[in-house]
């Protein structure tokens, strides 16, 4: 919103207060005829009240905001982020408002992008959500703007919307995971050389994201790992997906001996990095090689594919019999995905607690002692 940078004066000839004031190139004057400081400060008021609210009189375009939304975001976010956001503003959101004037904007015209990047592109439950909340987080933009005062209460998803299945790896294809380190390269039989970060995924239900993150000596000590970041697949490296990505959580055996079996397979390869989890070079895991050698190992083991996103669904679908809190602890999930309503707080063992359960859990389906 544009300050005020001047003061009402008073026009003898014509008994009145009056003040000019100009924001983008939009020129208004205002007068009282009220005497004395009463009708200054009145005048003075109206002006001021045309600066804060008189965008949402404009006839400026939605493409306008969208656009400098969409630049707003390439220099404050994540690549990633913007590039999603970027999308659905390109594909869904601009064809169906852009070319709406802001002041005529309705929560009608915003349920529309919504419904129809439903019924016109088939979209997922999950990315109408996400869409939905790139339009509320550009609302919000303008809001603090002052280029509307338009507040949806209630957008909502189609009910016919897919919601998308979650895959896991099934008991057999863990038994085969746990036992056989081989997989096709170059059409040879061969070790495959990050065996045991898929292990480590699914016995931790880590993100990819922080796999690639994690760091040998800054982030396990003993039996304790502690998450504080992910590198995403634009190979940045960020704070995590949300508020409680960042955690510690203590090792099962199985997860323990996975981490003792990845140090002396890079010892053997005389690989120094700070990751854990390195590429064979030692540097940052490269995304689309740990995905493709996933699915080369799911293709030579006949494991049903799955994405390794879905090692942490498997992780989570293992240990059903956990208690929802310290699951949750482990894994970071966000706190509107908590069905117990609100996190505790972390209670001494409550760690230990965790890594019992999922040490169990995973003996009781793979049977390997």
């Amino acid at each position: 919103m544009a300050e005020r940078k001047n003061e009402a004066a008073w026009i003898e000839s014509r008994s009145r207060w009056q003040i000019n004031v100009q924001d983008n190139g939009v020129r208004k004057t205002f007068t009282s005829a009220l005497a004395g400081r009463r009708g200054k400060a009145d005048a003075e008021r109206k002006a001021e009240k045309w600066l804060k609210d008189h965008t949402t009189s404009e006839k400026t375009r939605v493409d306008v905001f969208l656009n400098q939304y969409t630049d707003y975001l390439k220099e404050t976010k994540s690549k990633s982020h913007a590039s999603q956001y970027s999308g659905f503003i390109r594909l869904y959101i601009q064809p169906v408002i852009g070319v709406f004037r802001m002041n005529k904007l309705t929560e009608g015209d915003l349920q529309a992008v919504i419904d129809l990047a439903y019924s016109k592109n088939n979209l997922a439950d999950k990315t109408l959500r996400d869409v939905r909340g790139c339009l509320l987080n550009w609302l919000k933009w303008c809001r603090k703007r002052g280029k509307t005062s338009l507040h949806p209460e209630d957008l909502t998803i189609p009910a016919g919307a897919k919601k998308s299945e979650k895959r896991i790896v099934s008991p057999d294809g863990l038994k085969t995971l746990f036992s056989c380190s081989t997989t096709l390269w170059r059409g040879k039989p061969t070790e495959d050389f990050y065996v045991h970060a898929y292990r480590f995924a699914v016995l931790t239900g880590l993100r990819p994201g922080e796999l690639r993150a994690l760091e040998d000596k800054n982030d396990i000590q003993g039996t304790r790992v502690t998450v504080r970041g992910a590198i995403n697949v634009h190979d940045e490296a960020t704070q995590g997906k949300n508020n409680n990505a960042r955690r510690t959580f203590q090792l099962s055996s199985r997860a323990k001996r996975e981490v003792e079996a990845q140090r002396t397979m890079l010892r053997q390869y005389g690989i120094v990095s700070p990751y854990l989890f390195p590429a064979p070079d030692g540097g940052c895991l490269v995304h689309k090689n740990f995905y493709r050698a996933w699915g080369r190992y799911c293709e030579f083991n006949k494991i049903p594919h799955t994405s390794l996103y879905e090692l942490r669904h498997t992780y989570v679908s293992v240990n059903k019999e956990m208690p929802e809190g310290l699951k949750k602890m482990t894994i970071g999930h966000s706190q509107d995905m908590d069905t117990e309503g609100t996190y505790g707080h972390q209670m001494a063992g409550d760690l230990a607690k965790a890594a019992a359960y999922t040490e169990q859990a995973f003996d009781d389906v793979i049977s390997l002692k």
